[in-house]
């Protein structure tokens, strides 16, 4: 049993460790790290649309709310959004990725039309909140506001 119970904590943290490669820092607002990765959902295969991926992690000793809404503009006009999404984040915790709801199809299957800005992906809100009280925390200078 102990042996199982090692192999499982072995393979969770290599998984872990696995899974947050590639990302970018994009902000740490209130004690909360912000990454972001764009990646091809198959990557072995070019073609495989892109995705984003978010990474939040509370680095801070008081439980949060991060509450965000993404959106996703084609070269087009074409625009999409998440909605209004909060992931709640205890002291010390992560999430990230496809596992934890944190991944957006984003347009085309060229990585350089998001890095050349051809087409672009922007938060329109990121905010913390205490989780207990809801109050705001802090909010993002990096949000974009839309028209």
């Amino acid at each position: 049993m102990k042996k199982l119970l090692v192999l499982v904590i072995v393979a969770t943290t290599c998984l872990s460790a696995f899974c947050q490669k590639g990302y970018s820092d994009f902000d740490s607002v209130a004690n909360v790290l912000v990454k972001t990765k764009i990646a091809h959902t198959n990557s072995k295969d070019n073609n495989s649309p892109l995705e984003l991926s978010l990474y939040f992690q509370n680095v801070g000793a008081t439980d949060v709310i991060v509450r965000y809404q993404i959106f996703i503009d084609d070269n087009n006009g074409d625009r999409r959004h998440s909605g209004k999404k909060e992931v709640k984040l205890k002291h010390g915790q992560k999430q990230f990725g496809k596992i934890s709801g944190l991944a957006y199809e984003l347009f085309g299957t060229n990585i350089d039309d998001y890095v050349s800005g051809e087409r672009k992906w922007y938060f329109t809100i990121l905010e913390i909140k205490d989780m207990y009280t809801g109050e705001v925390i802090a909010t993002s200078d990096k949000v974009v506001e839309v028209d």
